[in-house]
């Protein structure tokens, strides 16, 4: 249960994060449509937020009572390394929420800014956090660009989805080129930062393929390599298709795109998943 919760905390960060990063690269303008999905995913963020801590004193107490006993929660909150970062990234997750659904409010840097320090906050929880010095310091690091690089690409694909079906061929095929530029640098640095963190935590290869660890690593890499295959699909095969004048052949490249966009969005949640299970399991190293 506790992993669930926390993958779905997860989901939501980047959703949030990735449409507001789609948003500030197109440079698009701020709709119902896109306000209604920010509020949903905040609100999704802030109540799987909560529950996080009651969830983790069960687990940290070996009992299941002890997720419902709020003194029990009070310690974990208040003397552990988690508790005091979930006091702060939840605080952050409530000042961006209640930005969102303020009428008078618009959604800019300030709230961008929260929901990126939500995300990477979670850098700082779990076995990264126990690294001490100048290298659990990089690790943690490397783990927050990876998460907030994993965001943007991963949380940008429902609103490509949704644009997908919704703008004329012409329009949609400006979008793709320019998130698939923004892309390609998503990817490298998820990557760069995903080999450091790996390594970090193993050292080895044989403790890379000869461990539980590892096989959710390479389990989770293998993931990340299919959905790497759906963007090249979407770049050079849909991409084009949606640029030629023939009507037909654009009808069938968007829907080959929207397909597509699905396929990476279910691998991207199956990647999450096990990033979720990879970093509550104890490492080789």
């Amino acid at each position: 249960m506790l992993n669930l919760c926390m993958a779905i905390h997860a989901a939501a960060l980047m959703a949030w994060f990735g449409a507001l990063s789609l948003r500030r690269v197109l440079g698009a303008g701020q709709g119902a449509g896109e306000m209604r999905f920010l509020q949903l995913a905040g609100a999704v963020a802030l109540l799987t937020g909560a529950l996080w801590p009651w969830l983790q004193a069960g687990v940290l107490g070996d009992d299941s009572g002890a997720a419902w006993n709020p003194d029990q929660v009070a310690v974990v909150l208040t003397q552990t390394t988690f508790g005091r970062t979930w006091l702060l990234r939840e605080a952050c997750i409530v000042l961006a929420a209640l930005a969102s659904v303020a009428p008078l409010m618009s959604i800019g840097r300030g709230v961008y800014f929260l929901v990126v320090a939500s995300l990477g906050s979670l850098a700082f929880i779990g076995h990264a956090a126990s690294g001490t010095g100048g290298e659990g310091s990089a690790v943690r690091l490397a783990l927050a660009l990876h998460l907030l690089a994993a965001g943007a690409w991963v949380g940008a694909l429902p609103a490509l989805w949704v644009l997908a079906g919704r703008l004329a061929a012409g329009e949609l095929v400006k979008v793709l080129r320019l998130f698939s530029r923004y892309g390609v640098f998503l990817v490298t640095v998820v990557v760069a930062t995903g080999a450091i963190n790996a390594w970090s935590r193993t050292g080895t290869w044989a403790a890379l393929v000869g461990t539980d660890y590892g096989q959710l690593l390479l389990a989770k890499v293998f993931l990340v390599g299919l959905m790497g295959l759906a963007a090249v699909a979407n770049r050079n095969l849909y991409t084009p298709r949606l640029a030629k004048k023939d009507s037909f052949i654009q009808a069938g490249g968007r829907e080959g795109l929207r397909k597509s966009l699905a396929i990476e969005l279910a691998l991207g949640l199956g990647v999450i998943f096990l990033a979720v299970m990879v970093g509550a399991a104890e490492a080789p190293r």
